[in-house]
């Protein structure tokens, strides 16, 4: 009997420290098509503080990374895409067909940097 709850709470402690470590668990997927640009990326929520630090120096405006975010964001230059995000999931979506090519660059470069920043290059 001393063995049985012995191996279960083992279980129990090894399954609570298996699904608490997402440290690098980071998946990033980038699809283009002729009128969208999606960016998703679901990556360690440790990495959270430095992408929103990012997010804030490259759009100039501060994003609470750490609560649910639906927005649309304008640029300065006229430029609008939609960003989803919470701690460790962030989503992108760029509208090509109203925007400029030099808009879509820009969008290019800035979830470029996401990806360097959240793969540690």
């Amino acid at each position: 009997m001393k063995k049985i709850i012995f191996a279960i709470v083992l279980l129990a402690i090894t399954l609570t420290f298996g699904c608490k470590r997402n440290d690098s668990n980071l998946s990033i997927r980038v699809k283009e098509t002729e009128t969208t640009y999606t960016y998703d990326a679901v990556y360690p929520v440790d990495k959270t503080d430095a992408l929103e630090k990012y997010i804030a120096q490259q759009l100039k405006s501060e994003l609470p990374m750490d609560q649910n975010i639906d927005a649309t964001v304008s640029l300065i230059d006229g430029e609008r895409f939609k960003i989803k995000a919470t701690e460790g999931v962030l989503q992108v979506r760029f509208d090509k067909q109203n925007s400029s090519v030099t808009g879509f660059i820009k969008m290019k470069k800035f979830t470029e940097g996401i990806s360097e920043l959240l793969s540690g290059k």
